[in-house]
């Protein structure tokens, strides 16, 4: 593969030939690119130490913006069956990138300064920017700083999903998956440039070792990024660029997608650190990571659609001898800094963390200009991701769910086909006052496989016109449903009981009892548990359910099994009142040989349990962990319709999501007993601003709207009747 890296070193006397531009007139946000004739000496043409190209640019208003150059070759690709082939095109020479924010004329002057010290500047070039209808770049509102505008004031929100890297087909995937967000409304994806293997790689281990490593980039993958780049451009979509994922930091031993041990930063493969803590302080990883940062704005920094550089994927777990919060606030700090002063169009900075809570001191800074969470397993999506959303809009950023699923190790197309998941995640989270969509990772599994743009299509076309940050937007918060027609008989409806899944110290895992009385009640002592405990490997944490149950009629547990430990199997023990009814050992069937999660126990088991007092044990007797959820059938009485809302009022505009609150991914999917359509309710908002309002109401799956009314708020706040609901219904207000 030496081919695709040309030498990266030059030994010639310090010559600036020819500076030449692509075009003597530019549009203002549009790219004016020059391309120099240059010879120097240098070992590293990725280390400004050893060579520093800039461009001078005085600008119409009479400012001066520094703009670095660099080292740069041409590609031609081919696909060869499956495989994406690079080829050069050209011999790699420098370049200087631009987009002009002003109208006007401006200068630009090239210096050079090589190795020997010396340094070379060129003649002025003089060219012209003229106005465009491009919105810019990507802000903060000053207007509502949960929200994002472009430079002209235009909103900016932001719809998509993670496409992070592509399978072998390379490049030719994103013309695949992009034209189909697009299509669907969507405006927004993800990318990343580390660790060595994704696509986008700009730091690798490869022969010869003095083209390859920390500090140099790897030229083929800089094309591929400047491909997909402009294809975003070409759709109007917009890319947060991460940088570094945890993988690079993390340790064989920890498990977890490990890559230490590949990783050019690790000195066994040419880097400088012996062990990865010193990531956060060793300098020469310091000053190479800068020179990386220097690189990203040179080459991709005049692109409007980089909507955000995110230094880090789930920082917080590197491997836990490289964790250090002190060191990672630290560094965060000052890397952004350093970002930001030498950006300067100033794109958007943020980072990111595998737990959903983040970690307030970086999250805080006022370096990470917005915040994001990643969220998996929950299985209620829009309470999880609505929950986490809440609480860092307290931080007074732009947020939205930057990563999300079903699960975190591919189950969603399994567990989830058609996207129930991603439609609730999308819509609650946007209408719960988020900066954006909440953005699914399984993009190439899941997303393009089963054909689920539908879902962003829908929700792009109810938001359309909608001016995020100058309606003013407050959630909905006092509200409630009522029945239309009061229900003829109490309503019972299924309990499902499901926990986290832990392996620490944790309420979860102790014993835990749960009591529904005969109205229906249920009291919780203790946490449901997502698995239970056995009695060999985690004896401390054995975990047994017992349910006291006082119901007038008869019911059944239903337990589901989705998963048995590959370390020594479990063994699942129901009894009733001390009389053991159901025993299933679930063995190892290699003895610990392999320690994939066991599937071939997964499935229901069912005890029935009749009317009255009842006391029902579920333990687990075996070796080690089973994971698993329970359904108590007809054992809730609802007095209530099964709604919730997620919802903004605006100046202007409103925008409220019904959903059914049983209707999870989870509940349909894992679970197979999807819920009862809710019969036609009333929904009373007390905290609404009196007035008349035109109300359509919107198919979420159909992305049109059904019908439309106009109706009066008092100060008694908003009726509106709603009709049956199966899934979700969405409604749009237009205050008249």
């Amino acid at each position: 593969m030496s081919e695709r890296q040309p030498p990266i070193s030059d030994n010639r006397p310090l010559r600036l030939l020819a500076v030449t531009p692509n075009r003597k007139q530019v549009e203002r946000y549009d790219l004016i690119e020059f391309r120099l004739s240059l010879q120097a000496t240098y070992d590293n043409a990725f280390d400004p130490e050893q060579i520093s190209v800039e461009g001078i640019f005085n600008t119409p208003a009479g400012n001066q913006i520094r703009v670095p150059g660099f080292f740069y070759r041409a590609y031609t690709r081919r696909l060869e069956g499956r495989e994406e082939r690079l080829s050069p095109a050209g011999d790699a020479d420098w370049r200087i990138r631009f987009a002009p924010t002003q109208a006007g004329r401006y200068q630009m002057v090239v210096t050079v300064r090589d190795r020997t010290g010396k340094t070379v500047r060129s003649q002025p070039v003089v060219f012209q920017c003229v106005s465009s209808d491009r919105p810019g770049f990507v802000r903060v509102s000053k207007e509502d700083k949960r929200y994002f505008v472009f430079d002209n004031g235009q909103p900016y929100v932001a719809i998509g999903a993670n496409v992070c890297w592509a399978g072998s087909r390379g490049t030719y995937d994103y013309d695949d998956w992009l034209p189909r967000y697009a299509q669907a409304g969507g405006n927004y994806f993800r990318l990343w440039l580390a660790p060595a293997w994704t696509t986008f790689a700009l730091e690798r281990v490869d022969e010869p070792r003095e083209r390859y490593g920390v500090g140099k980039i790897d030229l083929a993958n800089a094309w591929r990024l400047d491909y997909v780049l402009d294809l975003a451009r070409r759709l109007g979509m917009y890319v947060m660029l991460c940088i570094d994922s945890f993988t690079e930091l993390r340790k064989q031993q920890y498990g977890g997608f490990p890559y230490w041990e590949q990783t050019p930063q690790n000195a066994a493969n040419g880097g400088p650190l012996k062990e990865p803590i010193e990531f956060w302080t060793h300098p020469e990883m310091l000053r190479a990571y800068r020179n990386k940062l220097r690189y990203l704005v040179a080459r991709y920094g005049w692109c409007t659609n980089v909507l955000s550089w995110q230094f880090w994927n789930e920082v917080d777990i590197v491997g836990p001898d490289a964790y250090n919060l002190e060191l990672i606030t630290r560094w965060h700090r000052e890397m952004a800094e350093y970002l930001r002063s030498i950006d300067p169009w100033k794109h958007l900075i943020t980072t990111s963390y595998a737990d959903s809570n983040g970690r307030e001191g970086i999250d805080r800074l006022p370096q990470i200009e917005y915040t994001t969470t990643h969220n998996y397993g929950s299985r209620d999506t829009s309470a999880a991701l609505t929950s986490f959303h809440r609480r860092k809009e307290a931080y007074g950023k732009p947020h939205y769910v930057g990563e999300f699923g079903a699960g975190a190790m591919g189950e969603d197309p399994r567990v989830d086909p058609t996207g129930i998941a991603l439609h609730s995640g999308i819509w609650s989270t946007l209408l719960d006052g988020a900066a954006g969509t909440a953005m699914l990772w399984w993009w190439d599994n899941h997303i393009h496989p089963n054909d689920l743009y539908y879902h962003f299509a829908a929700l792009s076309r109810f938001i359309r016109g909608v001016d995020f940050p100058r309606e003013g937007f407050r959630r909905v918060e006092k509200y409630t449903f009522s029945w239309k027609q009061p229900a003829p008989s109490p309503d019972y409806e299924d309990l499902t009981l499901q926990g986290p899944t832990l392996w620490q110290p944790h309420p979860s895992n102790r014993p835990t009892t749960v009591r529904v009385d005969a109205e229906g009640k249920v009291e919780v002592r203790e946490q449901v548990a997502g698995l239970l405990h056995g009695l060999r490997n985690h004896p401390d944490k054995h975990n047994p359910l017992t349910l006291e149950t006082d119901l007038p009629h008869p019911t059944r547990l239903r337990i589901i099994v989705t998963g048995v430990s590959g370390y020594g199997g479990a063994h699942l023990v129901v009894e009733h009142d001390g009389k053991r009814v159901l025993d299933k050992p679930m063995p190892d069937p290699d003895d610990m040989q392999k320690t994939d999660t066991l599937h071939q126990y997964d499935g229901e088991y069912i005890v029935n349990i009749p009317a009255g007092r009842q006391t029902i044990t579920v333990k687990n007797i075996g070796n080690d962990w089973v994971f698993v959820s329970y359904v108590l059938e007809r054992a809730v009485r609802r007095d209530a319709p099964p709604l919730r809302l997620f919802g903004l009022h605006g100046r202007k505009t409103s925008l409220l999501y019904v959903e059914h609150a049983q209707h999870t991914w989870y509940q349909v999917g894992v679970v197979k007993r999807p819920p009862r359509p809710v019969a036609p309710t009333l929904l009373h908002i007390t905290d609404w601003t009196p007035g008349r309002y035109r109300v359509q109401l919107w198919d979420t799956y159909a992305g049109k709207p059904l019908s439309t009314q106009t109706v009066t708020a008092d100060r008694e706040g908003l009726r509106i009747e709603l009709p049956r609901v199966e899934r979700d219904i969405a409604l749009r207000l237009e205050r008249l």
